[in-house]
């Protein structure tokens, strides 16, 4: 019924499919494969950039530095990228971005030391902030709302697969061809994400309100003109502060798998432990790909509630098995019920916060998720190294447990959470 009110209203995107349970198109492919490999080319050059750093003369701190800079430019863009991508054409907006993109990768492959290396990293976070969030959001706007959890799901499993794939790719060109030769594929990747782009015949260019913006605007009273804007407008200009909740919970996700991505070799070393560590990734993806075809139909069925109970009790259990690793039968398990938390709970995150978001504000809603993802890459080998250098290893993964009812506590205060998921079941 709330469908059929908002079809009549005009607020279901003019870009949805006749036939609801037929969503896929070819605009929609187009979006997932340039996703894929700018992803790809994305993980890439993070796994190389610290090592190339290294051979271009910066030190160990301004090597950390140059590898943290994309993500901490990209944490201060996102809300802007949000913003613009509700208001100009996600098309044109995705096409800067990966111009951007291209750039900075060519001038990584071309840097002569490391400062021209550390300046390529910025445009290149800048150009990462409004791409991620535009070509989610354009997605997205492309898709009947009652399907948006199964199709984020398939948008977040091109990611994951990139995820898995770029660094494998990145290390093994780099062995045997160098750096340089790894930058070229990158940018190579890049550019076939631009004309994927290019190909896209449904622009998104603000079609989520067109209904509402042929609409004559009213004309305000002199009270609503000597009204000044609140500051919580002020802030729902540049982020959903509906979306925020979402955004923390999903944060304390993205931390304990963070810490375990950057301090899994490391922790396993120091431990002495009898496994061979670079599975882990690779079964990751495997166990996630499973997993979100197994559970697509679930995306839309189940509310946030039960996913974050499950997906908690998940993270639990991969972090007890990372405690208990002594061999990789135990390092399957992990890296299974890793899957099953984090790798499942971004792309429920994500689909809840293009629904709390509302229709034509898919930009800032991503945006604001984005920055749930930001903090958690940050933060999670942060907090990783603080326990690294300061607790006995034993407790490295169970205090890492601790995120999970920091994020229930702030589910049950924030319980709207998901309330737009029912509204759509239907």
């Amino acid at each position: 019924m709330a469908a059929l009110s908002a079809r009549a209203q005009g607020f279901i995107p003019v870009n949805e499919p006749a036939d609801d349970d037929k969503f896929m198109n070819g605009s929609i492919i187009l979006i997932m494969a340039a996703a894929f490999f700018y992803m790809s080319a994305t993980m890439m050059g993070t796994t190389l950039i610290v090592g190339y750093s290294h051979t271009l003369g910066a030190s160990g701190e301004f090597a950390g530095i140059i590898a943290g800079t994309m993500n901490i430019v990209s944490l201060f863009c996102r809300p802007w990228a949000g913003r613009l991508s509700d208001r100009i054409s996600m098309k044109r907006f995705s096409a800067v971005a990966l111009v951007l993109m291209i750039a900075a990768n060519a001038g990584y492959m071309a840097s002569p030391n490391a400062t021209t290396l550390f300046a390529a990293r910025i445009i290149n976070g800048i150009g990462f902030s409004g791409l991620s969030v535009c070509l989610a959001a354009w997605m997205s706007s492309l898709i009947p709302l009652a399907h948006i959890g199964k199709a984020m799901g398939y948008y977040g499993l091109a990611n994951a697969l990139a995820m898995a794939l770029g660094p494998a790719v990145g290390i093994r060109i780099c062995s045997s061809s160098g750096y340089r030769a790894a930058f070229t594929v990158t940018t190579a990747a890049l550019i076939a994400a631009l004309i994927m782009v290019a190909l896209v015949r449904k622009g998104g260019s603000r079609s989520t309100q067109r209904a509402h913006d042929e609409q004559p605007a009213p004309t305000p009273t002199p009270t609503q003109q000597r009204q000044r804007p609140t500051l919580h407008n002020r802030i729902e200009q540049v982020i959903s502060i509906r979306v925020i909740p979402v955004a923390a919970v999903f944060m304390l996700f993205a931390i304990p798998y963070c810490a375990t991505q950057s301090y899994i070799v490391t922790y396993t070393q120091a431990r002495h432990l009898p496994v061979n560590v670079s599975l882990f990734f690779p079964l990751y993806a495997v166990a996630l790909l499973i997993l979100r075809v197994a559970m697509r139909n679930m995306f839309d069925r189940r509310s946030f509630r039960w996913f974050l109970w499950f997906c908690s009790a998940c993270m639990i259990v991969a972090l007890g098995a990372l405690a208990a690793l002594n061999n990789n039968a135990v390092l399957l398990v992990a890296a299974m019920f890793m899957a099953a938390s984090y790798g499942i709970m971004s792309s429920v995150s994500q689909s809840d916060a293009v629904r709390l978001a509302g229709t034509g504000h898919g930009g800032r809603g991503n945006a604001t998720y984005y920055i749930g993802l930001d903090l958690g890459m940050a933060l999670g080998p942060i907090i990783g190294g603080t326990l690294y250098a300061n607790v006995d290893l034993a407790w490295f993964y169970p205090i890492l447990m601790l995120t999970m009812p920091i994020a229930i506590g702030i589910y049950l205060l924030t319980n709207h959470i998901g309330s737009s998921r029912s509204t759509h079941r239907s």
